[in-house]
């Protein structure tokens, strides 16, 4: 099973932060992340974590740290430099609904894996309408998201939690690039 995460991504898929301006320099600058960990661009939630990411219901039993017992807590995963537009999904990924037509796209699982290994810059057609158009440019439900720039916490369930509207906000400000978020699970 793979662990649930909630993503942030850049709108424009080609994006990626300028090297003056490293996104997890800038997290950490904003308190969204914390302590690094040992493995690669990986950080424990930061103090303004709580403030930044919202989380549903009246009693949240979220883990913010490593204890001493194996329940997963939240880390934070930055990916910033990827060489290609990736798509980031999970096993629950909605079918994605052409943006002309509405119609849900039937083999997007095999589509996506064909459109990953080959040519990543191809149009996907729908087959109701015949419209053209970029993966990304589909409906898929904030269930999927395709970059270059990720930042994933892990262990938060779809619609467990959100983020607020100030870190998006604040995204778009330091970067000059509107951010959207979606669920891997």
């Amino acid at each position: 099973m793979n662990t649930p995460r909630l993503a942030l991504c850049p709108v424009d898929p080609q994006w990626i932060p300028p090297d003056d301006k490293r996104l997890d320099q800038f997290l950490q600058s904003i308190e969204l992340s914390g302590k690094a960990l040992p493995q690669p661009l990986q950080f424990l939630p930061g103090q303004k974590f709580l403030d930044l990411i919202a989380f549903m219901g009246c009693s949240p039993d979220i883990k913010l740290e490593p204890g001493d017992d194996e329940r997963p807590f939240c880390l934070i995963h930055v990916q910033d430099q990827a060489k290609s537009v990736e798509c980031h999904f999970g096993e629950h990924t909605h079918s994605p609904r052409c943006p002309k037509c509405r119609s849900p796209v039937k083999d997007w699982l095999d589509s996506i894996h064909r459109w990953m290994e080959g040519d990543a810059t191809s149009l996907w057609e729908c087959s109701t309408c015949h419209w053209q158009a970029a993966p990304w440019d589909f409906n898929w439900r904030q269930s999927a998201g395709f970059g270059r720039c990720f930042i994933e916490i892990s262990n938060i369930f779809p619609k467990e939690a959100l983020p607020q509207a100030h870190l998006l906000d604040t995204l778009q400000a330091y970067y000059g690039i509107k951010w959207l978020y979606f669920y891997q699970h």
